[in-house]
């Protein structure tokens, strides 16, 4: 068997045969297309800065959370009033949720308990609460593995996330959001979605908050 390949008859493999204008044209095309690609990419991660900094300033909207699991009462943005408030939006059937909540419990544990701060953990379906009960044993038996001593509310009517969409970035909601209320109301931060060190780094920004009040 002849295992040689050999271009079909009028085709050579060399490219000495292509003008030197169409290898020019080529080449411009590639660096046109690599152009392109890189604007994009610096276009994508300027956009990802921007809408988290865009949430930073704005009032925070109504909210209308209801005890879930170790909440006694439940919470309006009156509630919040004169205190640094940790808001936390997860859900068990959320894959980033469950990577990012080991790292939300131990980042914010330690601050349970201070007189001037408020960590509400929200325990949320992919869309209005219709079966609480179902809920809070799904949120029962996530919890039971870690260390959250903070209250889990639930958001039943998905009214709380509503309000939040249409003052988010991206005019949706997503799973993780944390939020973080100052003591006038105002958002002074937002993460959206799961980043691996990020809840340490808005725990340190809360401890430096709550030594400025």
């Amino acid at each position: 068997m002849n295992n040689d390949y050999s271009p079909p008859k009028g085709l050579s493999e060399s490219h000495d045969d292509i003008p030197p204008a169409d290898r020019s044209r080529g080449w411009l095309y590639l660096i046109t297309i690599g152009t392109l690609m890189l604007m994009g990419l610096l276009f994508l991660a300027w956009l990802g800065n921007s809408r988290r900094d865009s949430w930073v300033g704005k009032p925070l909207p109504p909210v209308d959370l209801q005890p879930l699991i170790g909440a006694e009462k439940s919470l309006s943005r009156e509630d919040l009033a004169g205190q640094i408030t940790v808001l936390h939006f997860w859900g068990t059937w959320c894959p980033p949720c469950q990577l990012e909540f080991p790292e939300f419990a131990a980042a914010f544990a330690p601050l349970h308990g201070h007189p001037n701060l408020i960590v509400a953990s929200i325990s949320c379906s992919s869309g209005p609460e219709y079966d609480l009960s179902s809920l809070r044993e799904e949120t029962e038996a996530f919890l039971r593995g870690f260390d959250a001593p903070f209250p889990t509310y639930s958001d039943p009517t998905a009214f709380t996330r509503q309000q939040l969409a249409l003052i988010a970035p991206s005019g949706s909601f997503g799973y993780p959001t944390t939020i973080i209320v100052g003591p006038d109301l105002r958002i002074k931060e937002a993460a959206v979605g799961y980043r691996e060190g990020h809840m340490e780094e808005l725990a340190r920004n809360v401890q430096r908050w709550l030594r400025e009040l």
